[in-house]
């Protein structure tokens, strides 16, 4: 070798943990996609003229983890929301409460009725109804999905 010629440095490289089969091992950990399909038939109007306004504000174990953006004059429509949670144990033992709030121009905004969610006492999770009550009276539902994911952990 020459005065002025380098030598390769060997790279060092970490070893990744592999399964039984050869596979590499990766970590990962659940998230909850919690989708807010639609409303129903909301028989309840906070309004003296026209349709509600309606939209959800949605809680994960008393927690407020978002809300829906409101739909103008309407008693039924399409949300198509989703929100993402990591849960801190089981993801089954997340309880949901959903308050359905009629959006106002002026003053407050008017809850219409809520609902709640209990994972662990349901075999599917898709797709569910969630029947809204106010004062005890039925005043219409809510659609959701509630999908369990394992993402990687980098």
């Amino acid at each position: 070798m020459g005065f002025f010629s380098r030598r390769k440095k060997k790279e060092k490289r970490s070893k990744v943990p592999v399964n039984a089969d050869g596979t590499p091992r990766v970590e990962t950990t659940k998230v909850l996609e919690v989708y807010v399909t639609s409303v129903n038939n909301v028989t309840r109007s906070t309004d003296t003229i026209g349709k509600i306004d309606p939209y959800v504000i949605v809680y994960a174990n008393g927690i407020n983890i978002g809300k829906t953006k409101h739909v103008d004059n309407a008693t039924s429509c399409v949300l198509n929301e989703v929100f993402l949670i990591k849960p801190k144990g089981d993801p089954r033992s997340v309880q949901y409460r959903f308050d359905l709030m009629d959006k106002d121009d002026i003053g407050d905004d008017d809850e219409v009725g809520s609902g709640q969610f209990n994972p662990a006492q349901e075999e599917a999770l898709e797709n569910q109804i969630v029947h809204l009550k106010y004062k005890g009276n039925d005043i219409g539902s809510i659609t959701i999905s509630v999908k369990i994911k394992d993402v990687i952990v980098v």
